[in-house]
C-alpha cells in the first residue's frame, strides 16, 4: 500500500502560524520536499526538526518526480512544502500531487497559512464570491487585457503580484480600471503588514511617496464599472510567454 503525500502549509512570515499537526507530520515523515531548502531548513531548525530535506521545484520536477512517486509507493510518506504558505496553490507542488493521485497514492492536505484568504478577509471587499487568478501575467499587454476583462464582474478578483511587477501594475490599474475598488495587501503576517485601500488613482498617488516593497496580493472589485466592449465575456485571460516589454 502506498504511503501518503502530505501537502503541509507553512508560515508566510509569522512562525506562530505553524499548526501542531504540521509540526507533528514534519517530525514523523522520513523526507520533506521543499521548493527551496534554503528557506525551509531554517524553519525546520527553528522547531528542532532534523528530517532529510530535498528540493522539488519548477526546474527539476520532471527529472525527479518519478523518483519521489516510487519513494511514496515503496519507502514511506513525504511532506511537501512550499517556500511559504500552502503548497500546490500557484506552486509546482501541484504536479507531484496530480501525478500521485493518478497512481493511486493518497494525497493529504494539511491546512494552514496562505496569503490568499487573509488578504481577502482583511480587504473589506465582498467575500461571498471571489476568483483567484494566481500570479499576474508576465507581459504588460496581457495584464492590461486581463484588467479590462474584470470590469463589471461581480466577484472580487484576487491575484498574486511579484515584487518586480508592482511598479508597472499600479499604472496599468489606472489605465484599465479607473474608479474600481482596489486593495493591495503587503507583507501579510509580518512586522510591516499593510492594507492599501482605494481607487487605482489613490493607490498610485500613495506610491509616489512610498516606494513599494515586499510581496503583494492584489484584490479588485469592479462590479460598478461598465464592461469593456473589447473584452470577450468569460474568465480572465491566461498568462502569455515572455517578460514585460
Amino acid at each position: 500500500m502506498a504511503h501518503p503525500l502530505y501537502l503541509v502549509s507553512t508560515p508566510i512570515g509569522n512562525l506562530e502560524d505553524i499548526t501542531m499537526r504540521a509540526l507533528r507530520i514534519l517530525r514523523e515523515v522520513p523526507l520533506v520536499l521543499a521548493e527551496d531548502t534554503r528557506h525551509t531548513r531554517p524553519l525546520l531548525d527553528h522547531f528542532g526538526i532534523s528530517v532529510r530535506c530535498e528540493s522539488y521545484h519548477d526546474f527539476n520536477k520532471e527529472r525527479v518526480g518519478g523518483r519521489y512517486l516510487e519513494f511514496l509507493e515503496n519507502e514511506g510518506p513525504i511532506a511537501l512544502v512550499s517556500d511559504a504558505g500552502t503548497p500546490s496553490l500557484s506552486d509546482p507542488g501541484f504536479n507531484l500531487a496530480r501525478d500521485a493521485i493518478a497512481r493511486g497514492i493518497p494525497v493529504v492536505p494539511v491546512p494552514g497559512a496562505s496569503a490568499l484568504l487573509p488578504a481577502l478577509v482583511g480587504s473589506g471587499l465582498p467575500t461571498d464570491a471571489f476568483y483567484f487568478g494566481g500570479f499576474l501575467p508576465k507581459k504588460s499587454a496581457a495584464r492590461l487585457r486581463l484588467f479590462r476583462s474584470l470590469r463589471g464582474r461581480r466577484e472580487t478578483q484576487v491575484f498574486y503580484v511579484s515584487p518586480h511587477q508592482i511598479d508597472k501594475v499600479k499604472g496599468e490599474l489606472v489605465q484599465a480600471l479607473s474608479g474600481a475598488r482596489i486593495v493591495l495587501a503587503r507583507e501579510l503576517t509580518k512586522k510591516f503588514e499593510e492594507f492599501l485601500r482605494g481607487t487605482p488613482e489613490e493607490i498610485e498617488l500613495h506610491f509616489r511617496t512610498h516606494a513599494p516593497k515586499g510581496e503583494f496580493v492584489l484584490l479588485v472589485q469592479a462590479r460598478d464599472l461598465e464592461p469593456d466592449p473589447s473584452c470577450a465575456a468569460g474568465a480572465p485571460l491566461p498568462d502569455e510567454d515572455g517578460e514585460d516589454g
